[in-house]
C-alpha cells in the first residue's frame, strides 16, 4: 500500500507542471529562462515572484516563499501536504488510492469526519436560532449594541444557542446525528445518571475554524449576567480543536494579511469581530490563551510583521512580552500596540464611534517595536534607582537581546540601556558576550572585505554569501560535491536547511539516480519545508558560469576561513579572560591563537 501511495505522489508530481499551476493563480511573463509576476501569496505591485520550469521551483524575492508545486499549493490554499496532494490529483484527474491504515486509524478518521459534519450542522442550527426564531432577538439586540451588523454575523457564521437544556440535542438527533458524535464534538455533556444535555445554552455562538475554513469548535458568549456561568465557554480540546494551532478569524483575515503583510493579533473573539466590523480586516485572535510558536509559524507563512494588541492591564502586558519572543523566534518583525485608557480593542473602537477605525489605526501606527517594549516592561518592574535593581534589570533583559539575530541591533539597545541605567556600556556589553558564550550562540560579526582570502574577495559573486554560492554551484555541477565533503564534514553549514540540501546532493551523486538533480532533491526534501524553501531561494539566483571550478574552490576556502576566524576569536577571548583571572592557561590560549592566525595567513596566500 505504501508503495502504491509513493507511486501516486510521483504520478501527481509528474503531471502537475508548476508553471501551469501557478499561472492559474497569477499572470506570468517570460524573462530569460524564467517566468515573472506579482506574488499571489502576498500583495505587491512590482513583480518579484519567479517560476523556473526547468527546476520546477518557485521563489518570491519579496516574501521569501519558495519550493515546489506542492509547497505552492500548501501556501496558496493554506493546507497540509496531504491535502495539497489531493487537490493537485483532482486537478489532473488522477484517482486517489485508498489508504486503508490500521482499524484504529480508520476509526479515528471516521470520527474526525463525523465531528466536522456535526459542527457544520450545529452551526447551521445556531444560525437559524439567531435569525429565524423569536428567542434569537435577545442575541441580535446584544450584537447590534456592540456594532455587529447582520452582514458581519453572516461572515463569521455567528449564531445563538437556545436556553433549553436539550434544544440542540433534540434537533440534531432528528437529523440522524448520534449522541456519541455530539459528545465527541463537545456539543453536549453527560450527567452522572448517563443522560445528556446541551453544553452551550443562552449564548452567542461563534464558530472557530481552522485555516481551511472547517469548523473545529465553538466559543460561546453568555447573554445577560449570570454569575453562575463563565462569560465565555469554549469547546473542550479535541484532535481537531487545539488552540495552540488555531487563530480565530484567520480564515477570513488571510486575504487582508497577505495584502498588507501585517497581522494584528488581539486576545478575544469579540475584539477581532468588532475590528472586522469596523473595516479592519487583517485581525486575528489568540482566543485568550498564551500566544504559541505554532500560531507564530501560521502567521509567518503570510505576514512579515505582527502587531500585538492585547489588553493594557498587567496580564495583557505580560502576555505581550512572551508573545514578542515567540514571534521574533520565527523571523517576524514585531510591534506592540497599547490601547489608551486601559481599554481592550473592542471597547476602544466602540467608544470612538464613527472615528473608531481611524483612531484604532493610529494606535497601530504608533505601536512600539517589540524588543523595546520588552525592555520597557523589565525596567518598569525593577527598582532601577538601586544598584541591585539595575543588575537584575540587565540580567532580565539579556535573554531578549540574545533572541535576535542582529548584533547591530543588540549593540544599539545595549548603548540605549547603558544611557537609561547610567551604567558603563562596556560592562553591559561584556555581560552580553558572556551570556552569548554560555548559550553557545554563534554571533554574526562583520569582517572587512580585505580580511577574506583574496580569491573570495576577487571572484565570489557580489551579494551572494559563500555558502549559498557553493550550493548554487553544486546544483549546476553536482560532480564537484566529493571535492568539498571533507571541508563540509569538518565545519558544516551555519543553516540546517543548507546542510540538508548538501546532503541531498551528496546522496544524488552516491546513488547515481536516474532522476534529474532537481527531481531527486524535491523528493528528498518534501518533508522539510525550510530546506525546500531554501532550495528554491538558492536556485532562483543567477549563476555566473564562467570559471565555475575557480568559484567553487573559493567558496570551499571561505568555509575554512570562516571557521578558523571564529576559532581565533574564541581563543583570543579566552586568553583575555584567563589573564584577567591570573590563570596560567592564558599562555596556551595565546599560542593557539597565534597558530590559528598562521593558518589564516596561509589560507590567504594560497588564494
Amino acid at each position: 500500500m505504501e508503495q502504491e501511495w509513493e507511486n501516486f505522489k510521483e504520478q501527481v508530481r509528474s503531471a502537475a507542471d508548476i508553471l501551469e499551476v501557478v499561472s492559474s493563480y497569477v499572470t506570468l511573463k517570460k524573462r530569460g529562462g524564467r517566468y515573472w509576476g506579482c506574488c499571489p501569496l502576498h500583495g505587491e505591485k512590482t513583480p518579484s515572484f519567479t517560476v523556473d520550469p526547468s527546476k520546477q521551483l518557485f521563489y518570491c524575492f519579496g516574501c521569501h516563499a519558495g519550493g515546489d508545486v506542492f509547497a505552492f499549493i500548501r501556501q496558496a490554499e493554506h493546507c497540509g501536504f496531504g491535502d495539497a496532494l489531493k487537490l493537485l490529483a483532482d486537478r489532473y484527474h488522477i484517482p486517489v488510492p485508498e489508504r486503508t491504515g490500521t482499524p484504529q486509524e480508520q476509526e479515528r478518521q471516521r470520527q474526525k469526519q463525523a465531528v466536522l459534519e456535526a459542527n457544520e450542522t450545529a452551526c447551521r442550527y445556531f444560525r437559524a436560532c439567531l435569525t429565524k426564531m423569536p428567542q434569537g432577538r435577545e442575541a441580535l439586540d446584544y450584537l447590534g449594541g456592540r456594532g455587529i451588523a447582520s452582514a458581519v454575523c453572516e461572515r463569521f457564521s455567528i449564531g445563538y444557542a437556545l436556553p433549553g437544556f436539550t434544544s440542540l440535542l433534540v434537533n440534531l438527533s432528528k437529523r440522524g446525528l448520534k449522541e456519541e458524535v455530539l459528545l465527541a464534538a463537545g456539543l453536549i455533556a453527560r450527567r452522572e445518571d448517563g443522560s445528556f444535555y446541551d453544553k452551550f445554552r443562552r449564548r452567542v455562538m461563534i464558530p472557530i475554524k481552522d485555516p481551511r475554513g472547517r469548523i473545529v469548535g465553538f466559543g460561546g458568549r453568555i447573554i445577560g449576567t449570570d454569575d453562575r456561568q463563565a462569560k465565555y465557554m469554549n469547546t473542550a480540546e479535541t484532535d481537531l480543536f487545539n488552540k495552540r494551532f488555531l487563530l480565530f478569524a484567520f480564515d477570513v483575515a488571510l486575504p487582508a494579511i497577505r495584502a498588507s503583510r501585517q497581522a494584528i493579533v488581539v486576545e478575544g473573539y469579540m475584539d477581532a469581530i468588532s475590528l472586522h466590523a469596523a473595516g479592519i480586516e487583517n485581525v486575528v485572535a489568540s482566543m485568550g490563551t498564551a500566544f504559541s510558536r505554532e500560531q507564530a509559524k501560521l502567521l509567518q507563512r503570510c505576514a512579515e510583521e505582527v502587531v500585538f494588541c492585547y489588553d493594557s492591564d498587567g496580564p495583557g502586558r505580560a502576555a505581550s512580552v512572551r508573545a514578542v519572543s515567540l514571534a521574533r523566534s520565527c523571523g517576524l518583525k514585531v510591534r506592540v500596540a497599547a490601547v489608551p485608557a486601559g481599554k481592550d480593542p473592542d471597547e476602544f473602537i466602540r467608544s470612538r464611534g464613527e472615528r473608531g477605525k481611524e483612531a484604532f489605526l493610529q494606535v497601530i501606527q504608533g505601536a512600539e517595536e517589540g524588543l523595546a517594549f520588552q525592555i520597557d516592561e523589565v525596567l518598569r518592574q525593577n527598582n532601577t534607582a538601586s544598584l541591585a535593581g539595575k543588575v537584575q534589570a540587565v540580567s532580565n533583559i539579556l535573554p531578549f537581546l540574545l533572541e535576535g539575530s542582529s548584533e547591530i541591533e543588540a549593540a544599539a539597545y545595549i548603548k540605549e540601556l547603558a544611557r537609561r541605567l547610567v551604567i558603563d556600556e562596556g560592562l553591559i556589553a561584556e555581560e552580553y558576550r558572556k551570556a552569548a558564550r554560555s548559550r553557545g550562540r554563534k554571533t554574526v560579526q562583520a569582517q572587512p572585505q580585505s580580511s577574506a582570502p583574496l580569491g573570495v574577495a576577487r571572484r565570489v559573486q557580489e551579494g551572494l554569501p559563500a555558502e549559498k554560492l557553493l550550493l548554487l554551484t553544486l546544483l549546476e555541477r553536482p560532480d564537484l560535491v566529493t571535492d568539498c565533503e571533507e571541508t563540509v564534514g569538518k565545519f558544516g553549514f551555519t543553516c540546517p536547511a543548507y546542510q540538508a540540501i548538501f546532503d541531498g546532493i551528496r546522496a544524488y551523486v552516491a546513488d547515481a539516480s536516474p532522476k534529474t538533480l532537481s527531481e531527486f532533491l524535491l523528493d528528498e526534501l518534501q518533508d522539510d519545508e525550510e530546506a525546500g524553501s531554501a532550495l528554491a531561494q538558492i536556485a532562483a539566483q543567477e549563476l555566473q558560469k564562467e570559471n565555475l571550478e575557480d568559484t567553487f574552490a573559493d567558496c570551499n576556502r571561505q568555509l575554512t576561513y570562516r571557521h578558523l576566524q571564529k576559532e581565533y576569536e574564541r581563543h583570543a577571548a579566552l586568553a583575555v579572560e584567563y589573564e584577567k583571572a591570573g590563570d596560567g592557561r592564558y599562555k596556551e590560549e595565546l599560542a593557539r591563537g597565534l597558530q590559528l592566525k598562521k593558518e589564516i595567513s596561509d589560507l590567504y596566500h594560497k588564494a
